[in-house]
């Protein structure tokens, strides 16, 4: 969860969305970590099932937030 936490808090905006793709990069280059070990084939579904976190689509990309982050 830390992990994630974190690669979610480096990639965010002033709101706290960070794209998909920004948070999967760092989460990657740990060798001890995949989403397919969890049974996801994508790093998405992961936070989804979780529930701890928010997704969203905006423009062509996929948005994750920790649902912790405050509300503007």
């Amino acid at each position: 969860m830390s992990l994630l936490r974190k690669s979610i808090e480096a990639a965010a905006d002033e709101a706290g969305w960070a794209g998909m793709g920004a948070v999967g990069q760092p989460i990657s280059k740990q060798a001890s970590f995949d989403s397919r070990n969890y049974g996801y084939t994508k790093l998405s579904g992961l936070f989804q099932a979780i529930g701890l976190f928010e997704l969203r689509t905006h423009g062509k990309g996929l948005q994750v937030r920790d649902k912790r982050t405050p509300q503007p």
